[in-house]
């Protein structure tokens, strides 16, 4: 494995294979694969999801009508 990784574009998936496709890793890993170990004659590798939430958008959201409770 090469260990390249790329992050994917949710909305853009769900667009082009449409919302009631399947989303287990069985659904989807046979739609992806690497360019580089293909052109490298490697073949078909394996292909790992891992989700990773948007923590700073979660946070900016959470703080966006933060105001401080105390004075100074």
């Amino acid at each position: 494995m090469c260990c390249k990784s790329t992050k994917l574009d949710i909305q853009a998936l769900i667009d082009r294979l449409g919302p009631d496709h399947g989303s287990m890793h069985w659904d989807l890993v046979s739609l992806f694969g690497c360019s580089d170990c293909n052109a490298a004659g490697c073949g078909r590798r394996r292909v790992f999801f891992t989700v990773i939430p948007d923590y700073e958008g979660i946070q900016a959201k959470s703080n966006h009508d933060w105001k401080p409770t105390f004075e100074r």
